[in-house]
């Protein structure tokens, strides 16, 4: 499973989400590059409800914060099993993030 991460060309380092400078020596030479999308789940919560109509239907879903190996946090949805301390990967599907024990 790879993943795309903003990468900084001058100093290497990864961020997400995108932004226009880098967050560790503020250069604006930044390219995506492919990341193993691994990391470890350090939180969860349940949605309950959503402002976006087409979404009710799959409520309620698990969330987490994943801290990637890549230094950068993300939020993704979770499968079942997969809980806090746990090691996973990350696939990208549809514009987000879903999070599945390795």
């Amino acid at each position: 499973m790879t993943i795309l991460l903003q990468t900084c060309t001058a100093c290497g380092a990864r961020q997400y989400p995108e932004r226009d400078l880098c967050r560790v020596c503020l250069g604006d030479t930044l390219s995506p590059a492919e990341d193993g999308g691994r990391g470890r789940l350090v939180a969860e919560a349940t949605l309950h409800r959503s402002l976006d109509p087409g979404f009710a239907s799959t409520l309620p879903r698990r969330i987490g914060a994943v801290a990637l190996d890549a230094g950068v946090r993300v939020i993704a949805f979770l499968d079942d099993g997969v809980a806090p301390g746990d090691r996973v990967g990350l696939r990208a599907d549809g514009g987000v993030f879903i999070a599945e024990k390795e």
